[in-house]
């Protein structure tokens, strides 16, 4: 029983955090840990990618060195993996964001600093925290910069606020060589305080943001719920808490449990958005800059459909993978429809928590320069050695008035390289934007009921 009460708290502060939710430039290739690639593949001189929609696949891996990660490159040469490939012309591109957004942004210059020590936000004007504040706190950033990284990561930031209230129901399906060997379902709503496009809300507890978790399957963790809040400060952890209907016990859980496996799958708490700390959690170094494939659902911003006075509806096709489309090659957890690559620029970033109890050691982001989205990212121990990439993917979403728009983490896909497994969390059907939950929706009283 003692074993099994020790897998129920990593399930339990991962499903909470599953939704919460040196500046010398260097390559793509240059950021990363080298990885043998296959010797059955040809070599191949580089080559400039098409300048219309393109597949890279085994036969032209070589028009991916420079705009993916090695080790994800070497799964293409093997013919493990293949992407469709979207070039998106820039301008487009930054229209996935709302005009009411960037405008808020360009508005923000001077306005913000950052506290050295801690990386955390401070006004300008007062030196204080700010209390509320919308769009990218830094809209020009220079890369020489020391605090750089800092002011990115608080982009980063902005960007995941932006949606308001949002939640939906999703899996997480662990996938090994002969097909899906766990599956767990469940929901998950968030609540942002600062950074939201709708507008201030009455904030008692001070708080960044809050997620209600609630499993739904399998059967025997049915009920078990989870509760994230991040306070608005330099210093605090993560609160979160969870719930096991058996027993009708509330346990606290260890914000360092983020980089705790969920439920024994390739997959973290911290993968959400690739980062789903506070960021003054990590240490922030930026390494280097360059080009990368943008996994995207649409091109486009998806249509936010009103259903309620405070609620908005958006529909989401599927990311379906090789394991679950018959006669599809590939790596079983290669997602096979709907998603599209968008050659992007990005930032290549390092981040390092100094908790002890964190797992992880050094981990590399490749950062959207304009969008400020992670699309991917390379884990390392604390001994220093890589094991792990993930890709995170994402759709926009936006209210036909244009006021209201959202960037959502829709899907990641966490690999283990040295078990050579995965898992896939996230692939919704249908999501909601909520402006106005419940003013005591976050709160440990909701958590004990959810099974009544």
């Amino acid at each position: 029983m003692q074993q099994a009460g020790f897998g129920i708290r990593r399930l339990g502060f991962g499903v909470v955090c599953a939704i919460a939710l040196s500046l010398a430039p260097r390559s793509v290739a240059a950021a990363e840990e080298p990885a043998a690639a296959d010797a059955g593949a040809p070599e191949a001189e580089s080559a400039d990618p098409p300048l219309g929609p393109w597949r890279l696949e085994a036969n032209n891996w070589q028009l991916g060195k420079d705009l993916l990660p090695e080790v994800v490159l070497n799964r293409v040469r093997s013919g493990e993996y293949r992407y469709d490939v979207v070039p998106v012309d820039p301008a487009d591109f930054k229209r996935l964001y709302t005009d009411k957004f960037w405008a808020a942004s360009a508005a923000n210059a001077g306005k913000y600093d950052i506290d050295a020590e801690t990386c955390g936000l401070k006004e300008v004007a007062t030196g204080k925290i700010p209390s509320f504040y919308f769009g990218y706190p830094f809209p020009e950033i220079d890369p020489q910069d020391p605090l750089a990284a800092c002011k990115m990561a608080w982009n980063f930031t902005a960007a995941n606020q932006m949606g308001n209230g949002q939640g939906a129901t999703f899996t997480l399906n662990g996938i090994e060589g002969g097909g899906e060997f766990k599956r767990i379902k469940l929901w998950g709503h968030a609540n942002s305080y600062q950074g939201r496009s709708a507008g201030e809300i009455p904030n008692p507890e001070n708080l960044r943001s809050a997620v209600l978790t609630n499993v739904l399957e399998p059967t025997d963790i049915d009920g078990v719920g989870g509760l994230a809040k991040t306070v608005n400060d330099w210093s605090s952890q993560d609160q979160a808490w969870f719930y096991v209907p058996a027993t009708r016990r509330v346990r606290r859980v260890n914000a360092a449990t983020r980089s705790d496996p969920v439920a024994g799958l390739d997959i973290f708490a911290d993968d959400v958005n690739c980062y789903s700390g506070k960021v003054e959690y990590y240490r922030w170094k930026l390494i280097g800059e360059g080009q990368v494939l943008a996994p995207v659902l649409s091109t486009t911003p998806l249509s936010q459909s009103k259903v309620g006075p405070t609620r908005w509806e958006v529909k989401i096709p599927y990311f379906r993978a090789v394991y679950e489309t018959p006669r599809a090659a590939g790596a079983p957890w290669l997602v096979v429809e709907n998603l599209k690559m968008v050659p992007r620029p990005v930032w290549i970033l390092e981040g390092q928590s100094e908790d002890p109890y964190y797992n992880f050691g050094k981990v590399v982001m490749y950062m959207d320069k304009d969008m400020y989205r992670i699309y991917w990212k390379l884990v390392h121990n604390r001994a220093g050695e890589y094991f792990y990439n993930a890709m995170c993917a994402y759709h926009w979403s936006m209210s036909d008035d244009g006021e209201l728009g959202a960037v959502t983490p829709n899907m990641v896909v966490g690999v283990n390289d040295k078990k050579n497994r995965a898992a896939i969390g996230g692939r919704y059907d249908s999501q909601f934007i909520e402006t106005d939950f419940p003013r005591r929706y976050f709160t440990l009283y909701t958590l004990t009921h959810l099974s009544d």
